[in-house]
């Protein structure tokens, strides 16, 4: 009679058991990955932005969603991933305005020069009205939320041969994205556009095919281009600015309380990633002088800018983005 009232009373806390895991079971969420692409390397500052982001979102949901990363292109380079974004196939990425354009054409006006006053100008026009006119038409034209913007590092030109002033960018062969906003703009100057691909500007140098480039201090150390181009003419005259697209389909899919964490994760990240650039790119540009032996050479912008504003008028007006435009010029930093 013991024997068979152990039994019963082990077959009992068995059979609780069993109920208690198939109601958890039956309780538990299952798990949402979402897939980043990250062209560059995991420690720049985009790739640290990224993984805030997938920190963000996995804390805000309780660890219900997560985010894998691929870094250096391994899901494929700019327009491949933004290809991916836009049909779900991967969800998000970090891109650039030219190839973005692709997709939404009014993110060209970020490339053009000299649109921004300086670094806080630029931090009010991406997070504020403008910032969000642009991303609800990349949602309306192309299916893709820009859950944050990225960037803040700032653009100059390097060049192997030494530039003191305007006159010297006379039949200078500059390296250029095949943009009509760029190819205008340093025309204006005399400059020689040539196309060359990105990983093939070092033996373009080296070779002589091209004179300079424009990049900003970060890449010009990662790809080490001052080997080749010992002159950094601090133009500044973009500031880079980096979109985060998710992809809407994706977005859809998720519950409510999931969208808002990745609405939210993306808006701190951005803001994260954003100061860190800035700062990395101050201590970059001082490692090409003070490390690389680069020599920075202070330039008058007045000339430069208004050679550029000038042939640039008809491309504004050929873009329709005169109003938008002007009314970046008249954004009051916060």
């Amino acid at each position: 009679m013991r024997f068979r009232i152990k039994d019963m009373v082990r077959f009992f806390l068995f059979t609780v058991t069993c109920l208690v895991l198939l109601a958890s079971s039956a309780g538990a969420k299952e798990k949402v990955s979402l897939i980043a692409s990250l062209i560059g390397p995991s420690e720049t500052a985009q790739g640290q932005g990224l993984e805030f982001f997938a920190k963000r979102v996995k804390e805000l949901t309780g660890g219900e969603v997560v985010v894998k990363i691929y870094p250096d292109g391994q899901l494929g380079g700019l327009v491949e991933s933004l290809e991916q974004v836009q049909k779900g196939f991967i969800d998000l990425t970090t891109s650039v305005p030219g190839n973005m354009a692709e997709f939404v054409p009014e993110f060209q006006i970020y490339h053009f020069p000299f649109l921004f006053r300086d670094y806080s100008h630029w931090k009010s026009v991406i997070t504020g009205q403008i910032g969000r006119k642009l991303s609800d038409i990349a949602r309306q034209k192309a299916g893709m939320i820009i859950i944050g913007t990225f960037g803040g590092s700032v653009r100059n030109l390097v060049t192997r041969k030494k530039v003191t002033c305007i006159d010297d960018m006379k039949n200078l062969l500059i390296r250029l994205h095949p943009s009509e906003i760029q190819i205008k703009a340093w025309s204006a100057v005399g400059a020689i556009p040539t196309v060359v691909a990105y990983r093939e500007i070092y033996n373009a140098l080296q070779l002589k095919v091209i004179d300079a480039l424009e990049n900003e201090p970060e890449w010009v150390v990662r790809m080490k281009f001052y080997e080749q181009a010992q002159y950094i003419v601090l133009t500044a005259h973009e500031i880079v600015t980096r979109p985060v697209p998710f992809s809407e389909r994706r977005f859809n899919s998720l519950s409510p309380e999931h969208q808002e964490a990745v609405l939210m994760a993306g808006r701190e990240a951005a803001e994260y990633e954003r100061e860190l650039e800035h700062y990395l790119d101050q201590e970059y540009l001082k490692a090409l002088h003070e490390k690389y032996g680069a020599q920075l050479i202070h330039i008058e912008q007045k000339a430069f800018r208004e050679k550029t504003q000038a042939a640039l008028e008809p491309v504004i007006k050929k873009f329709g983005v005169t109003e938008l435009i002007n009314q970046i010029g008249v954004v009051t930093p916060k």
